[in-house]
């Protein structure tokens, strides 16, 4: 008989309650740590690769096989999931998650992408340990002068890029990312580059702003990451321009596998109207939330701002500029194409449609654009 899709949907929920329970972490940890130091940072795909990731493959089957309810037969499972997906039960954010990490666990650029991800975390704890801390530079004479950057990603917003330098890792129609070295003589650690890109939005530069700079509860009708958030150290976050916030996200099971946190604690910084009247240019910290100072530990975002802007011809659209130094310096290209495959493009469309649907159609939008339009939006949310 032909499964039913309540079933289908019960089984894919079975899984994921699964993959995020302790058991299939202290398994990740093991296969993790038994196989890394097979996996090298140049481009060639060794034979070993492939043996280890058909293993990986192999256990995690027989895992999804073990954790569906007993009166779900694994083989029927797997003839009802195409046709489950293909109708309205393939837009169910609960198991869009769950069906992502299935369809990856296969992919085998994904794994090794996951595998070199978490390689060059430990890589980097290693260097930490052995390398003595330098003073933080706020100062303008380093790698962390924020209104330096902040200057940065606004005149890349107004000017274009034609500096050199410069390394495409993805581009299509509405998205464009690049990555450069950051110079010897401010770096702070060897495999520090800057990132930028620029994305166009289906959104007006208000539905843009609501999007990105709003925080409370209803930010999960279009994000479906965000999980909610405090503020440890005080303040209103829709009327501060500079404010420390400890968020809860969910980027699903492979990120975090991959080593995202679940919980993302930073600091930002906004300027209104700046480069231009219109416009609002962002910057976020990774913040240590005891010794209130920047998180140096973070292995991923070290600085990221954006400039949130009108598009210059059409009204409908608006266009992030986006600046951000990290550690993924030491990566491959091709890594550096999964990681943005997997992250910024899916999420920024989704996020996008989202909003559509839940807020712009149910004329639901916020304004934040003005002082007096932000005042009553943080009254609303009192």
């Amino acid at each position: 008989a032909k499964m039913k899709e309540e079933d289908v949907f019960r089984g894919l929920k079975e899984i994921e309650a699964y993959i995020r329970g302790p058991k299939f972490e202290e398994w990740r940890k093991n296969f993790v740590d038994e196989h890394i130091d097979t996996f090298t940072y140049d481009d060639e795909n060794k034979l070993e690769y492939t043996t280890i990731h058909q293993s990986y493959e192999a256990q995690i089957e027989q895992m999804v096989e073990a954790s569906l309810p007993k009166d779900i037969a694994m083989a029927d499972f797997q003839e009802a999931l195409g046709p489950y997906l293909e109708g309205p039960g393939g837009s169910k954010e609960e198991t869009a998650k769950t069906v992502t990490l299935l369809l990856e666990v296969s992919d085998f650029e994904a794994f090794k992408g996951m595998m070199l991800f978490t390689k060059k975390e430990w890589d980097d704890a290693k260097d930490k340990a052995e390398a003595p801390a330098d003073d933080v530079k706020f100062d303008g004479s380093g790698v962390f002068d924020i209104d330096g950057l902040m200057d940065m990603v606004a005149a890349l917003s107004k000017h274009g890029r034609a500096d050199e330098g410069w390394d495409t890792v993805l581009k299509n129609d509405w998205l464009d990312i690049q990555r450069k070295k950051v110079s010897q003589e401010v770096r702070e650690h060897k495999d520090q580059i800057y990132m930028r890109g620029s994305i166009v939005f289906g959104l007006t530069y208000t539905e843009l702003v609501d999007a990105f700079a709003y925080f409370g509860e209803r930010r999960s009708q279009w994000d479906s990451n965000y999980k909610g958030h405090t503020l440890p150290k005080g303040g209103d976050v829709l009327l501060d321009d500079a404010c420390v916030i400890s968020s809860r996200i969910d980027f699903g099971a492979l990120l975090h596998m991959m080593g995202i946190p679940r919980q993302l604690d930073t600091k930002f910084f906004r300027k209104w109207d700046f480069p231009a009247k219109g416009t609002l240019t962002t910057a976020l910290v990774p913040w240590d939330i005891k010794t209130d100072t920047l998180n140096r530990n973070s292995s991923l975002l070290t600085l990221k701002t954006m400039t949130l802007a009108p598009h210059p011809t059409d009204p409908g659209k608006s266009i992030v500029t986006t600046l951000e130094i990290n550690r993924l310096g030491s990566l491959p290209k091709w890594v550096m194409n999964i990681l943005c495959t997997l992250t910024a493009p899916q999420m920024m469309r989704s996020l996008e449609q989202r909003y559509i649907k839940n807020i712009r159609n149910k004329g639901k939008g916020v304004d934040l654009t003005t002082p007096e339009s932000r005042k009553a939006a943080a009254a609303a949310a009192k």
